[in-house]
Formats: structure tokens, C-alpha cells, sequence
């Protein structure tokens, strides 16, 4: 729908009338009070401020997370696109969202007792959605569903992958780059998380496992799944495959850092090459990703959103 066709989302979505005079059925009635969306932001603001700075204070320091601050741009403006659509729906009070609203505070009052801040970012997620099922309806609730679902990919969790994945994808980043080294040099030899080779040896530490690089590629995935025409399975095996595109792209990045090393020197490998060598996988998992979703017939994107 085009621009002059669609009013604002917030001047088109009619919030429930006052709950003491809801009308029958739950319809929105035309004294409907404009204050109530206000009123939910506001609250919600207030509760749940303490993780949202955390949150922003993890996009500005943490480097798995830097793509943090644009998710919920990606989603405002998502939701901002569809807004005729939005419009078009039928709505109405539906109390079931006033029940998952509450068991989303419920879960972030836990989580700020015990001081787990990644939990109380999903509680705010799930809390926006519950305030839109239940001020709009089961219709609008489906249709932001993704948009507001997508701002689970905001929700910093590198310590606990660090902790859990880091090494075991170390491991496997060095072998995969050690295999492939091999197969152009030869004389390689992987040694945990290092691999040596006749003039050069390269350790691969934390940040070069492909943990940076999954992580910001599943964000990618799941909008260019929800963007691409196609059934829906195959969509979702797109956003399941762009976790192994990361990790090839991030194979093929120490690779060729390891072949520089060895036939040019280190000043090659780490210099301006390893220092531009995370724009090169980010680029890589783009075409791939592409690639992937041409050979499953996901290639066109959606005209209904």
C-alpha cells in the first residue's frame, strides 16, 4: 500500500475503551481513551528502564553486540511500513494479552532478583507484545508479531555464549582453516586453537571463533527470511542456514589470513587485511545467504508488508 493510502500507525490503531465502560464483546467504542497506549509506554518505560540501559550500555561496549542499536530501528520502521495494513485490521480488546503482559513482568521481576539482565530483555519483549494482543486484538497481535519478536536478536547474551560456545568453535574454526590451509601450502599443523605452518602460526582466539559473526548473521537471517516470498518452511530453513554460512565465511576469513602469513609474513596477515578481514565476512555470509535463499527459491521479496 502506498504512502498516501496508509494513515500512522498511532493515529490509526484504536486502543480499548476505559475498562470500566468496555463495550460488549470487548469492541472498542468511540469514546475509546487515547491516553491508554500513553499510559502502558509509560509504565513499561519505568519498569523496566534498568535493563534497558544495560542494554544500550552493551551495544556501545560489547563487540558481538554492536549491531544492537539498529534492531529496534529494523522493527520501528517494519512496523511503520505496515501500518496500512495495521489499520485494516479488525480490533478489540482481548484480555488473554493482560495475562501474558503479567507473566511477562512476573519473569522480570525474577530475573532483577536474581540479576540476570538477558531475561528481563526477553520480559520486555514479551511484555510489548502482550500490551499490542491486548489493546488491538488477536488480529493485530499476529501481524506485529515478528517485528516486536525480532527484538529478541537486541538482548545481549555474549557472556553466555562466551562462556558455553567459544571454545568448541575455536576448536573447530582452527581445524576447518588448518584443513583447508593444508589442501594450498601444506605442512600444517592444527594444535588446539593454533594452527602452525612452515613460516607462520596463527592462534585462533575468541573474537576470530565466528561467535561475532553467527551472531549478527541469525539477526540477518531471520529478517531476510521474513522479507523473502516462499513457503514458509523454506523460509525457515533460510534463517537456520545462515548460521553455517557465518561459520564458512569466518572459515574461509583465517584461511586466507593463514595463507598471507605464510607466503607474504605477518605484517600481511595482520595488518590492514585482519583489520578489514571482518567487513570481508560479513560480506561473504551476505552473498552467501542470497545464494542460499536463490537455490531455495526464496530470491523475490514479499510485496505485502
Amino acid at each position: 500500500m502506498s504512502d498516501d493510502q496508509a494513515s500512522p500507525l498511532t493515529l490509526s490503531l484504536s486502543p480499548p475503551p476505559p475498562l470500566p465502560g468496555e463495550g460488549a464483546g470487548g469492541e472498542a467504542s468511540a469514546g475509546a481513551a487515547w491516553w491508554w497506549p500513553l499510559v502502558l509506554a509509560v509504565a513499561l518505560a519505568a519498569c523496566f528502564h534498568e535493563v534497558i540501559a544495560w542494554m544500550a550500555l552493551q551495544w556501545w561496549r560489547d563487540e558481538y553486540y554492536g549491531h544492537g542499536l539498529l534492531i529496534p530501528l529494523i522493527s520501528g520502521y517494519l512496523l511503520w511500513r505496515d501500518r496500512g495494513r495495521l489499520a485494516a485490521l479488525p480490533q478489540r480488546t482481548d484480555w488473554r494479552g493482560l495475562v501474558v503482559l503479567s507473566g511477562a513482568l512476573l519473569l522480570h521481576g525474577a530475573a532483577e532478583a536474581l540479576g540476570v539482565h538477558f531475561a528481563s530483555g526477553f520480559a520486555l519483549v514479551v511484555a510489548l507484545w502482550g500490551v499490542a494482543l491486548w489493546l488491538w486484538g488477536p488480529a493485530v497481535g499476529r501481524a506485529v508479531l515478528f517485528p516486536l519478536a525480532f527484538l529478541l536478536f537486541m538482548v545481549p547474551l555474549s557472556r553466555i555464549l562466551v562462556e558455553k560456545l567459544a571454545l568448541p568453535m575455536q576448536l573447530f574454526s582452527a581445524r576447518g582453516a588448518g584443513a583447508l590451509a593444508g589442501g594450498v601450502i601444506g605442512g600444517v599443523k592444527v594444535t588446539g586453537t593454533s594452527i602452525a605452518t612452515p613460516d607462520y602460526t596463527f592462534s585462533v582466539a575468541i573474537p576470530c571463533s565466528g561467535l561475532k559473526s553467527i551472531i549478527s548473521m541469525s539477526a540477518l537471517g531471520a529478517l531476510f527470511a521474513y522479507l523473502v516470498q516462499g513457503p514458509p518452511a523454506r523460509r525457515v530453513l533460510l534463517f537456520f542456514a545462515s548460521l553455517p554460512v557465518a561459520l564458512l565465511a569466518n572459515l574461509i576469513r583465517i584461511f586466507a589470513t593463514v595463507v598471507l602469513g605464510n607466503t607474504i609474513g605477518p605484517a600481511a596477515a595482520e595488518g590492514f587485511f585482519h583489520t578489514a578481514s571482518g567487513l570481508v565476512v560479513f560480506l561473504l555470509a551476505l552473498a552467501g545467504l542470497f545464494a542460499v535463499g536463490g537455490l531455495l527459491g526464496c530470491h523475490r521479496m514479499r510485496d505485502d508488508i
